[in-house]
């Protein structure tokens, strides 16, 4: 019997506030702005069998309807917890409202939907207290509508649209959508996941609906045959025996170098068959496990090609590990033979006495006694185990990953074919033995005849002895990971090279930052970069994403799966999520190892069969991802990151993707601190050019977190420690978050020149204040890494190296080593004073510099507040405003609130606040002072104006019967405000409002072609200074003195020319296009419509030219490369401006804030007396907005 569902009075499940607001996937391989609508039929007896079940439980039909949309919203995003924007009433407005799509049933699922809408509506105008709610004011709007009926109002900005509608006797589904966001057969998906939810719901209400997919048979198909890798056919050979087809084939040929030493094909085959027949000898079985501990010398391939020969399995042991490590290793493994060398037993001894049953072999004494140099032919079968590799397990106890010969073979040939390596050709080995990318770089380049050319550890933690000995290698192929190609790019701006036989650089055991691969592309623009991605378990990468330029969008896509590679994203139930939805990423097929060795228990959580594959093995990746539309796959974090605090669910691999998305970020971790009496907290550490403020941090992660997982402090790192695979080390992070700061007591602080140096570079490379470091401290005990030590010994140009901090890790210790070094005849050069950090283009004056590097706050008007403005608003076509009912003075009021100002700017980019009563320009430099904003003091105007007090001036002398163009502020100089304070004084009788435009909004609407014009060429303003007209040359540069104009031209990148009449022409070439310091959003932040002839009145413009001729016009704008400008072009700029364009008729005593980089301004012709200040605060430099033209002072 079906009975009524019952109404509780409180939520059935506890749904955080914060989060929920479901993301639609972006899944468009052509956006293009605008909406469009798809329409699909429903069947005939579905609505009414659907009621049927709505009055047998006493909802509403509607709720039954919502729940269908919340199940599609919970695919779509992967949470349990969405929102959408719903209508609850026919023809009323839709509001936000939280739902659940957990639920154990479809009954249930919309039992717990008609709670939300219950309470949604208890209370008219004022949603409830339980998830049914809207969300916080503070909140974005979820991205998606449903209106039940058809009849609701529109849902201004949403994505996505869903309604049920009666058409023509007939029920549809209509979907209005974005085109930038969808396209249509996107749009056919979702739709068809509404009606196969409503079908689902309608013929089995009991059913477990989280098991149930939404996918249709076509889209399961496409998802698990066609985006999985090409087929490749492998050879019915296992890895030795093609090798010793290519020993036969060209046995004299060079196949391995280290140093000095080289040996043939035919030696490293024969060295390695000795090894092998004494393997034998000693009692190796078929896929018994062999340790191998040796240095990277020419021994270590031939004991891995000697266990592969014998049968048996290769298992890396790097000689320095501890004791205890090796002995747990090779006891897990069940490992009875090591073969090793004698220099590589310290630690290995220690842990052979305790394992009495294991045997060493010395490789030189092995193949002294085993003369027999034949190849061993020993039968070895596809699926034998070839190795196993231990990584870090999450209980702290390491895991051994077993792969097979083929799955071997695979990955060996994947990087053959994508990365083109080729008889003759040379792999550069550089991982340590324990990472298991050693393998392929070890082996590869031996399946084709081609050469590995080992680098020793020492030379690694030596960039320039590195580079030495990849150049002088002649290495084609290298692989490092990005934090190592990071150091690599730092040494070559500071010592450029050029490595000409290089072709292809691949990264991997990171996440790539966009950053980099265009540092790297700026740098090496010839040799490609691979972003590779894999895991131990699965043969190591299986995907390879194959770059020869900086691709599109923010993140860089870890490719497609490479030859016989099955990947799926699926959700818990191992069910395909749909295409552009977050999914864990699993993978089936040859790449697939068989587990953990003797360790059941967790090969049972990670390991188990392929559904969809019959007898194949399927590894569940904890790696979470989504497909793009081009087939690619986007990294998004990992499963086991999910920390709690505070009863929230956090995935900390979330908030480091926000961070990594910070300009000025190259890399973040986030950790869970726990001190006594704090308890638990979110800490993040961060590397990149300079410390940023952590407010603006707080603020830039705010805008795309809750609250709950904004982590409450920052810490800025040179560079971020590392584990010995080169991955960042967040056990050594913690353990510094954790840490109370160390006491000022006792600290010596350094007391010689050379102690001065080198604390000072340490604290550049560590990210911490010198003082902080006395003369006993060490350098590692303070966070150092071998990177960081690498970078010390950049920093002070070689003075120390790696080894030397190593072997003098105290800084007193070190500073004598300097010193008697100094005393020997090699002082070390000059360092930077210390704190100031290296200026690779100042783009600007010395004296600019230095006060921006000394006093730059951030200026994006960014709050570490969650403070609000009540009452702010913001109707369509008119600039957001706050209005004051009582009198308050200005200043302190601005100061009260300068938080919540600051937050108003970030989310509208311009704010008008009525009723302050501002009525002299003295009130308006204290505004911006109490608002604590650095001043911006003009150089260079335009037109004449007067100065108030520092930053703060008079409206620019125009004529007020012609509008002023829209324009950024200054945008031509190299540094310019950040934030603008117009304060109105005197308000005209008509006209003369200061309209603002969205400038990312323009940038988007302008037609492509122009675009790429403008950030491939810039654009050019020229100048001519005439006493008679404009500013004169002592209005524009505060002096009348030759040299001194020179001088700041020189300084600021400007060409001038003397006239023979004593005037002056300029030209400056700049950025059209930049990104927000903060936001990273594109904006179109330039004058070039605002100063083109074009936009003067056309009596004024041939005036001018007949006076002056056509290149003395006092200002002109032109393409970067000195074409001309044409008036269509100009009036097509000045119209996209007019269509993004609002603005508010001002008021005496108004004060208009405007963030100068997201937010263009204008001003209208007016008639009466108009009195408008301007105070220019925040000073931004144009290096710190990414322009697409890179200025270079001379």
């Amino acid at each position: 019997m079906t009975t009524p569902l019952k109404h509780d009075v409180g939520p059935r499940h506890e749904v955080a506030a914060a989060g929920g607001f479901a993301t639609v996937p972006r899944w468009t391989r052509t956006p293009v702005p605008g909406t469009a609508v798809y329409e699909a039929g429903l069947p005939e007896d579905l609505l009414p069998a659907l009621e049927r079940w709505a009055r047998e439980w006493g909802v509403a039909r509607d709720s039954v309807l919502l729940a269908a949309h919340a199940k599609v919203l919970g695919a779509l995003s992967g949470e349990q917890s969405v929102a959408t924007r719903y209508v609850p009433v026919a023809g009323g407005g839709p509001v936000p409202c939280r739902l659940s799509a957990a639920g154990e049933s479809w009954r249930s699922l919309v039992r717990d939907t008609h709670q939300a809408v219950s309470r949604l509506t208890a209370r008219p105008g004022s949603p409830g207290d339980g998830p049914g709610d809207a969300a916080e004011p503070s909140a974005p709007l979820p991205e998606t509508a449903f209106d039940p009926t058809g009849a609701g109002g529109a849902a201004e900005g949403a994505v996505l649209r869903v309604a049920v509608v009666r058409q023509d006797g007939a029920d549809l589904l209509r979907l209005q959508y974005r085109t930038e966001v969808l396209d249509e057969a996107a749009a056919a998906r979702i739709a068809g996941y509404h009606l196969t939810a409503l079908t689902l719901l309608a013929a089995g209400p009991e059913a477990a609906h989280g098991r149930q997919s939404l996918l249709s048979t076509e889209e399961l198909r496409f998802q698990l045959a066609a985006l999985a890798g090409p087929h490749r056919a492998l050879p019915e050979y296992r890895f030795h025996e093609l090798f010793e087809q290519r020993v036969r084939a060209h046995p004299d040929a060079v196949a391995a170098v280290h140093g000095d030493r080289r040996w043939t094909y035919g030696e490293l085959n024969a060295r390695a068959n000795r090894l092998a027949h004494a393997l034998r000898a000693a009692g190796l079985r078929r896929q018994d496990v062999v340790a191998v501990v040796t240095a990277r010398t020419l021994d270590w391939p031939a004991a891995v090609l000697a266990v592969f020969k014998a049968g048996g399995t290769y298992l890396p042991v790097e000689p320095h590990f501890p004791a205890d490590r090796i002995a747990a290793m090779l006891s897990r493994a069940s490992c009875g033979l090591v073969l090793t060398e004698p220099g590589s037993t310290a630690t290995l001894d220690q842990a052979l006495e305790s394992l009495p049953g294991v045997r060493r072999l010395f490789i030189d004494a092995a193949c002294e006694g085993s003369p027999d140099e034949s190849d061993p032919g020993v039968p070895v079968a596809p699926d034998d185990l070839a190795y196993v590799f231990f990584t870090s397990g999450s209980t702290g106890e390491p895991k051994g990953a077993m792969c097979e010969h083929e799955g071997m073979l695979n990955h060996l040939y994947a990087k053959i074919d994508d990365l083109e390596i080729g008889e003759g050709q040379v792999v550069a080995q550089t991982a340590p033995q324990c990472f298991d990318i050693s393998l392929w770089q070890l082996l590869s380049a031996l399946l084709v005849g081609g050469r590995t050319l080992l680098v020793e550890q020492e030379a690694v933690l030596d960039v320039g002895r590195f580079l030495d000995t990849i150049d002088g290698g002649r290495a084609d192929v290298l692989q490092v990971v990005p934090s190592y190609l990071d150091v690599v790019l730092s040494f070559l701006e500071q010592h450029p090279r050029e490595l000409p036989t290089l072709r292809c650089v691949s990264v991997t055991g990171e996440a790539l930052k966009k950053e980099l691969v265009e540092r790297w592309f700026a740098a090496a623009p010839r040799i490609r970069l691979v972003n590779a991605y894999g895991l131990t378990e699965t043969s190591d990468d299986t995907n390879h994403e194959v770059m020869d330029r900086v691709p599109d969008g923010e993140r860089i896509p870890l490719g497609r799966p490479v030859n016989n590679v099955r990947l799926y994203l699926v959700d818990a139930h191992l069910s395909p999520v749909p295409l552009g939805a977050p999914g864990e990423i699993v993978f089936s097929g040859v790449c697939v190892g068989r587990g953990y060795v003797n360790d059941p228990e967790r090969t049972r959580l990670a390991f188990t069969t392929d559904p969809y594959r019959p007898g194949s093995r399927l590894y569940r990746s904890g790696d979470y991802g989504r497909w793009r539309p081009d087939g690619k796959l986007e990294f998004l974090g990992r499963r086991d990151t999910q920390v709690k605090i505070r009863g929230f669910r956090i995935e900390t691999g979330e908030i480091e993707n926000t961070l990594l998305r910070v300009p000025g970020v190259r890399d973040g971790a986030v950790v869970v601190s726990q001190q006594a009496g704090r308890g638990q907290r979110l800490v993040a550490f961060y590397s990149g050019p300079r410390p940023l403020e952590a407010g603006a941090l707080q603020d830039r992660l705010g805008r795309s977190l809750p609250a709950y997982m904004v982590p409450s402090a920052f810490h800025w790192r040179e560079s971020l420690p590392l584990t010995a695979n080169g991955k960042v080390d967040k056990k050594a992070l913690a353990a510094l978050a954790d840490a109370d700061d160390p006491a000022e007591d006792d600290r010596r602080p350094p007391g010689t020149p050379a102690e001065e140096r080198l604390a000072a570079a340490w604290a550049e490379v560590l990210g911490i204040p010198p003082d902080r470091i006395g003369g006993q401290d060490d350098f590692f005990a303070l966070g150092g890494t071998s990177l960081s030590a690498v970078k010390v010994a950049i920093r002070l140009e070689r003075v120390v190296s790696p080894r030397d901090l190593a072997q003098h890790p105290v800084l007193a210790d070190l500073a004598r080593l300097v010193e008697s070094r100094t005393a020997a005849g090699s002082a070390p050069p000059p360092t930077r004073p210390e704190g100031r950090a290296p200026v690779h283009d100042t783009g600007r004056a010395p004296a600019a510099a230095d006060r921006a590097d000394a006093d730059r706050k951030d200026t994006t008007m960014a709050s570490s507040l969650p403070t609000s403005l009540p009452g702010l608003e913001s109707p369509a076509g008119r600039t957001p405003m706050l209005r004051l009912d009582a009198a308050v003075d200005a200043a302190d009021w601005v100061a009260e609130h300068r938080d919540a100002l600051r937050a108003a700017v970030v989310e509208h980019g311009a704010l008008l606040v009525r009723g302050l009563g501002l009525r002299h320009p003295d009130e308006v430099g204290a505004v911006r002072q109490r608002m604590g904003l650095l001043p911006v003091t003009e150089k260079e105007s335009f037109a004449p104006r007067k100065t108030h007090s520092e930053g703060v001036y008079s409206s620019s002398a125009w004529p007020p019967n012609q509008p002023m163009c829209m324009h950024h502020e200054l945008s031509y100089t190299l540094e310019f405000p950040g934030l603008m304070l117009f304060a109105c004084l005197g308000a005209p009788g008509e006209g003369g409002a200061t309209g603002v435009a969205d400038s990312a909004a323009v940038l988007d609407a302008l037609p492509p072609g122009l675009i790429e014009r403008f950030e491939r060429e810039g654009w050019l303003l020229d100048r001519s200074y005439h006493d008679e007209i404009g500013a004169s040359l002592s209005e524009a540069f505060g002096t009348d003195d030759r040299g001194a104009i020179e001088d700041y031209c020189r300084s600021h990148a400007i060409q001038f020319t003397w006239q023979p009449d004593g005037g002056l022409r300029t030209r400056q070439r700049r950025s059209a296009v930049v990104r927000h310091p903060v936001s990273g959003r594109r904006c179109w932040f330039n004058q070039i419509a605002f100063l083109n002839e074009w936009t003067m009145a056309p009596e004024v413009r041939e005036y001018l030219i007949d006076e002056y001729g056509a290149d003395g016009l006092p200002f002109n704008t032109r393409y970067g490369n000195g074409d001309p400008l044409t008036e269509d072009t100009v009036q097509l700029l000045s119209k996209v401006y007019d269509a993004h364009t609002v603005r508010r008729p001002w008021q005496a005593g108004d004060l208009l804030l405007v963030d100068n980089v997201r937010t263009a301004h204008s001003r209208e012709p007016f008639a009466g007396p108009r009195e408008v200040v301007v105070a220019m605060a925040e000073p931004l430099r144009l290096a710190d907005c990414s322009p697409t033209i890179e200025v270079t002072v001379p």
